[in-house]
């Protein structure tokens, strides 16, 4: 409960080597399906690099209306706004940044999703999701551990519109899915009670009393 996002007030401080490791070491220790370990991470803390792949996502052509895509119409969902530049900003400022590659046990890839066999498509499709799960468990053991350290940061998944050079200058081979940005922050953390949670029928439905 104690988490938060943090996209502002990075300090200029580098996360020591020994305290990257850990955080990694946690996100690679996260549970995944059939023990796949679909992630690949790349650990980038050279502010240089950083900024390079920050004027990428931000100059990226597209960015200013890059959100989700609604399968039904083909089209950008209309509920949410771009958020690439904020993205950018953050990548820019962070102290580290945690960039995810998934392997594709399951799936190969995005692409082979896509031009793969129409029969399969359903499961391939499902085992997908399954990799997505095992990613999103490193990534919240990384983001936990960050924390347990003093670190603070966010994950951003609109760095994917710059995928094709991040991908070349960090050697990845297949699907980029996001970045942990990580660094020292002054910004307040808020407060968020439990109260504000969303605890309702859309989030969370009981089959049987919860208990004592």
């Amino acid at each position: 409960m104690g988490r938060r996002s943090t996209r502002e007030q990075f300090l200029d401080r580098s996360i020591p080597g020994a305290v990257l490791i850990e955080i990694v070491r946690c996100g690679l220790a996260a549970p995944s399906s059939k023990n796949a370990q679909p992630c690949r991470l790349h650990i980038v803390s050279d502010r240089a690099v950083l900024g390079d792949l920050a004027d990428a996502v931000e100059t990226s052509r597209g960015a200013d209306s890059y959100v989700p895509m609604d399968p039904l119409t083909g089209k950008p969902h209309p509920d949410w706004p771009s958020t690439v530049a904020l993205s950018a900003g953050v990548l820019r400022a962070a102290a580290a940044g945690i960039f995810i590659e998934n392997r594709g046990s399951f799936s190969r890839s995005r692409r082979t999703l896509i031009e793969g066999i129409r029969e399969g498509r359903i499961g391939s499709l499902i085992a997908y999701g399954f990799e997505i799960l095992g990613i999103g468990a490193a990534i919240e053991n990384m983001w936990i551990a960050a924390e347990a350290f003093g670190v603070r940061g966010c994950y951003m998944g609109d760095v994917v519109i710059a995928e094709e050079e991040i991908s070349r200058r960090l050697g990845m081979e297949k699907d980029l899915m996001g970045v942990l940005a990580l660094g020292y922050s002054d910004a307040a953390l808020g407060h968020r009670p439990v109260t504000q949670m969303p605890f309702d029928a859309a989030h969370a439905v009981w089959h049987g009393a919860p208990g004592p």
